[in-house]
């Protein structure tokens, strides 16, 4: 399922939430929206999944303008959508089968179908034989699998999930992100991640928004925007994941006045040292490592350059022929 933003609006009194959004989000893949807290996130998905109206704007689902849906028709299209978020949502009145069979009760399904659906949703995000199980004894990760399985109870083609991994520790937020992928993969599904974690943007998606006050401020490919940010926020998140990731050792809090980004075939070049040995710069490395993004490596360095602005200039031009990139000018 395509969806497309049009010039979207949301204001609650003075507050801006969301000013004149306009993406395409494409089918059959995983896109992420991110951005600091208050930066209109949340409001942004009301608005997609059609809990709330847009003050203006257009929202369209493949080719059916749906923001202007009313009554049968709003009740039977939200039907197709499910929902994660952080907190679970679950039950505690009900076991895990009694969770997922909820959205199945609700549109009135057969009991026998309902008990066989309830039974291959357990299967596929790993809970067989849980279906017992009182929501107090599940873990943190164990009923987020059972808020997934219920949300894709009614076979939706659209899944938002609004910061559904912010509640779990890095070990099982890796395994519910791998979970997604895989089940998107297996049904075609169009993924909406809302998150302020750039590491659920680098793990899962394969498209990115950054939001910052009601605005897109920056979108495109995971690997692009990652190799080549644009906006101070972008940048902003990119910086605090090179302080916390554990694939980029950061061994000097102090320093580093530019940042190098190196995309691809670079990553394995020695290029730091053909160019120190062909002008005498001397780079003073403060943090650095690989990771992949979308598939693709890509490299960080935190560095101050020296001993003069003379060899920085220089450096920086070789760099940029290179192909790296460069922020802190």
């Amino acid at each position: 399922m395509r969806i497309t933003l049009k010039n979207l609006k949301r204001d609650y009194g003075s507050l801006h939430a969301v000013q004149d959004v306009s993406l395409s989000i494409p089918d059959n893949t995983i896109y992420g929206i991110i951005g600091r807290s208050g930066a209109g996130k949340s409001t942004l998905v009301r608005l997609v999944s059609m809990l709330e109206k847009p003050d203006a704007g257009e929202v369209w689902y493949d080719d059916e303008r749906v923001d202007g849906l009313e009554g049968k028709d709003l009740i039977s299209r939200r039907r197709r959508i499910g929902m994660i978020f952080q907190n679970f949502n679950l039950f505690s009145s009900r076991d895990a089968a009694g969770n997922i069979a909820y959205p199945m009760e609700i549109c009135g399904m057969d009991k026998e179908h309902i008990k066989a659906r309830v039974d291959e949703l357990l299967g596929l995000v790993g809970l067989e034989g849980r279906g017992n199980a009182p929501i107090s004894t599940l873990s943190g990760g164990q009923k987020q699998r059972v808020a997934i399985a219920r949300a894709l109870a009614c076979k939706p083609d659209i899944l938002f999930c609004d910061e559904a991994t912010s509640a779990l520790d890095p070990q099982t937020t890796r395994s519910i992100l791998a979970l997604i992928k895989e089940l998107q993969a297996k049904m075609n599904l169009t993924v909406v991640m809302i998150t302020h974690q750039m590491e659920v943007v680098r793990d899962a998606c394969e498209r990115v928004a950054v939001l910052d006050a009601g605005r897109v401020v920056e979108e495109g490919m995971v690997s692009d925007v990652f190799a080549n940010p644009r906006s101070e926020v972008t940048k902003d998140f990119l910086s605090n994941l090179t302080n916390v990731k554990d694939s980029i050792v950061r061994w000097s809090t102090e320093g580093g006045r530019f940042t190098l980004r190196f995309r691809g075939g670079t990553t394995d070049e020695p290029i730091i040292s053909i160019i120190s040995n062909e002008i005498g710069a001397v780079f003073n490395i403060r943090a650095a490592g690989v990771q992949e993004v979308g598939g693709e490596e890509l490299g960080v360095m935190v560095t101050d350059i020296g001993p003069d602005e003379q060899h920085v200039r220089i450096a920086l031009e070789m760099l940029k022929k290179h192909g790296v990139s460069v922020e802190g000018e």
